[in-house]
């Protein structure tokens, strides 16, 4: 013969088995609200070390454009003097060159001149 419990003893046992759930879901949501208030702390932390990085790239970046700007401006100070050593150079090489030419034919000249002076 089997036993059948009785209804109250069975209402006990769901209300007893109910409230070993009941606790140990609060407890799983107390870790849970534990976890995610951590992972709040993480996510603010996170957020903190991104802004110092974006401030530090930022301070890069102005620095490495100074140093850009700096670089351009010697360099157009450098082209600029090359142009005017350049320059120099060129036309002095043109008045050797043009000169030389003509000294060399002043010589005929001067020569031809004093025959038909001295005569």
């Amino acid at each position: 013969m089997t036993l059948t419990p009785e209804p109250r003893d069975l209402q006990v046992e769901v209300l007893e088995r109910i409230d070993r759930l009941d606790q140990s879901l609060n407890h799983r949501i107390q870790g849970l609200e534990q976890n995610i208030q951590g992972l709040e702390q993480n996510i603010q932390d996170l957020e903190h070390n991104i802004q110092g990085i974006e401030h530090k790239l930022d301070a890069d970046i102005k620095r490495l454009d100074e140093r850009t700007d700096k670089w351009e401006e010697r360099f157009l100070q450098l082209s600029k003097d090359n142009l005017a050593i350049s320059r120099t150079v060129i036309i002095a090489a043109a008045t050797v060159v043009i000169f030389g030419s003509v000294l060399d034919k002043a010589e005929v000249l001067v020569e031809g001149f004093s025959r038909l002076v001295g005569k």
